[in-house]
């Protein structure tokens, strides 16, 4: 809006209706917009899938689901539970996590409405063993259903914390997951789950096969092809496998032993609490939470490809599910549920993020219940299969937490925050220390991701101290606009760690916004600029001495940039108030304002 010099009063809106220009240009480029499908997806969140598509599709995610019972199977074991007790557990949480998953992917008041897949929960084993040991099944399914309950009441709680749980929290929850995952995967992979410190070769080779198949597929094949990566990967490794002879020791006799077809064994819960137990479920329960949200939000991202924040509705009903889930599970004795990563990194591979995916496979696995042999004949998929798919998981996991955490501009504080984090769940990846920890508090430092995610937390909080929410400067006549509210709305950023297209929209806005008023005589002295930065806002506010502006309701003509001050004021006003997701003028205090609001 700088007049030109030596230019007559009629040319002088030349320079300003180039600038507005530019202007248009950004505000056809930020709508409010929808949810933007991305590219590479071959089958959406809402989207119909084909019958021979749906029926694959579902039976992959229905199939590396039910894989996760070798961890009750591993409890049961550990405690010498006879065979018709394991037969009972297995088959009551193949019962629950089926409904659970049909829940989780319905269009419902409880469920997420995302492709998400309950499972076994591994980072229940330390409490299920305990319990098992202290009071047998009775005793599990009580502590079962506390932590259900328990979920049902944090579920109420989950949105406000959205503050506690920004981006790059979240982002190292999910990197660590794949860490987490990393290990295990690995041990099957090479054959060091048995207890060997020697690779097996035969194991190496089946593993890389599988990968090599799911890789290659979901890379180099036609959208038609890939859908079907990871059972394509599978099945030929697990034919591999049984060429080679690798097969899980005693599984003949196992499966044997178990009917083809029988009516679920369901049990009530003993109604007792061992107060012993008590901090290992307040973990497990916490531990659930941060599972939620790191799966929500990659699938989030997975449906959209301009992805700003996380849903925490979506994550509030997640939770519920996971706790009416967990409920019916200490109901019927079933073991502790939760959500399933590997079915994040299967979405991935088959490009197919779509629910009624998931709401099939609920409906398979449900189904399964009823056939205790094919329970029993799906934990016995050779260890190194299983290490191939868990390894193409962690792969996804590991690049999508990285880029979660670098969605956001990273001050010093965030840099320390996401570093010392993922270092201290290496540390417990890497070195020997988990058994020197007392016993309540061994489930909270059993993984990488339960350590990384609890640092990051508690450094987010710790390092919030000293950070201003807001602040501001003061422009003069002589302030050039653009430069000084980029560098101040860049130094914030940093600051606050806001997003950076956030940051990048408001910097132009708010420019013209301070070019306004002070080269159209419309502030009769300084103006005061200050910003405020809440997790779901970036507010900047103007405060001047003069008249409050007034926008045209209707868009003007471009002949108003060639009349009088005001017409142009108008018209700037007008334009103001489209770039950004909402503004206001009017006064505070006293002094006119113009608070442009920007959602993060």
């Amino acid at each position: 809006m700088t007049p030109v010099p030596g230019a007559s009063p009629a040319k002088r809106p030349q320079g300003l209706l180039n600038r507005l220009r530019r202007l248009v240009m950004l505000e056809h480029g930020t709508p409010h917009r929808p949810r933007r499908r991305p590219p590479a997806l071959v089958f959406g969140l809402e989207d119909k899938v084909p019958a021979g598509a749906l029926i694959a599709l579902s039976g992959q995610h229905a199939m590396l689901a039910l894989t996760f019972l070798i961890y009750p199977l591993v409890a049961a074991s550990q405690v010498g539970l006879s065979q018709p007790e394991t037969n009972a557990v297995l088959t009551a949480c193949t019962l629950c996590i089926g409904i659970a998953t049909m829940l989780q992917c319905a269009r419902s008041r409880v469920g997420s409405g995302y492709l998400i897949v309950h499972v076994p929960s591994p980072g229940a084993l330390p409490l299920a063993i305990q319990a098992l040991t202290l009071g047998g099944v009775g005793l599990m399914a009580a502590m079962t259903l506390l932590v259900g309950v328990s979920q049902l009441f944090i579920a109420r709680i989950v949105r406000p914390l959205r503050v506690l749980l920004p981006p790059e929290v979240c982002g190292v929850a999910v990197t660590t997951l794949g860490i987490s995952l990393a290990e295990p995967a690995l041990r099957r992979a090479l054959g060091l789950d048995r207890g060997s410190s020697v690779v097996d070769d035969n194991a190496l080779i089946v593993s890389l096969v599988t990968v090599a198949l799911i890789v290659g597929i979901a890379i180099f094949t036609p959208r038609r092809i890939k859908i079907f990566a990871v059972l394509i990967g599978a099945s030929s490794g697990w034919a591999l496998a049984a060429w080679l002879g690798i097969e899980q020791p005693g599984g003949a006799a196992l499966l044997a032993s178990a009917p083809l077809v029988a009516l679920p064994s369901l049990h009530l819960p003993a109604f007792e609490i061992a107060p012993s137990l008590l901090p290992l479920a307040a973990l497990s329960v916490m531990l659930n939470i941060v599972d939620v949200l790191s799966i929500t939000v990659s699938l989030e991202k997975m449906n959209d490809a301009e992805w700003r924040r996380a849903d925490m509705r979506a994550a509030s009903r997640a939770v519920t599910t996971s706790g009416i889930g967990n409920v019916l599970n200490g109901l019927v004795s079933g073991f502790q549920s939760g959500l399933s990563s590997s079915a994040v990194g299967l979405a991935f591979a088959t490009g197919a993020t779509a629910r009624i995916i998931g709401f099939v496979a609920g409906a398979l696995i449900f189904a399964t219940a009823f056939f205790p042999k094919a329970i029993v004949a799906l934990t016995l998929i050779p260890a190194p299969v299983v290490g191939g798919i868990l390894i193409y998981t962690t792969a996804y996991l590991l690049v999508a937490g990285m880029e979660l955490i670098l969605s956001r501009r990273l001050s010093e504080r965030r840099v320390f925050l996401v570093g010392l984090s993922i270092l201290a769940a290496l540390s417990v990846a890497l070195l020997p220390i988990k058994g020197q920890f007392p016993g309540w508090i061994q489930p909270l430092v059993s993984t990488p991701m339960s350590v990384g995610a609890f640092c990051a937390i508690v450094l987010n909080l710790i390092f919030r101290i000293g950070i201003s929410q807001e602040s501001g400067f003061t422009a003069g006549l002589g302030t050039d606009p653009y430069p000084t509210m980029r560098d101040f709305l860049e130094r914030q950023g940093d600051l606050w760690g806001a997003r950076r297209d956030v940051i990048a929209a408001a910097i132009p806005v708010g420019a013209q916004a301070l070019e306004l008023l002070l080269e159209n005589s419309i502030a009769t002295g300084e103006v005061e600029v200050r910003a405020r930065f809440d997790e779901t806002h970036l507010d900047v506010f103007l405060l001047y001495d003069g008249a409050v502006l007034e926008p045209p309701k209707a868009r003007p003509s471009p002949e108003a940039l060639l009349g009088d001050d005001a017409e142009v004021a108008a018209f700037c006003a007008y334009m103001i108030q489209k770039l950004s997701d909402h503004v206001t003028f009017g006064q505070s205090s006293g002094r006119a304002r113009i608070a442009l609001r920007f959602d993060h």
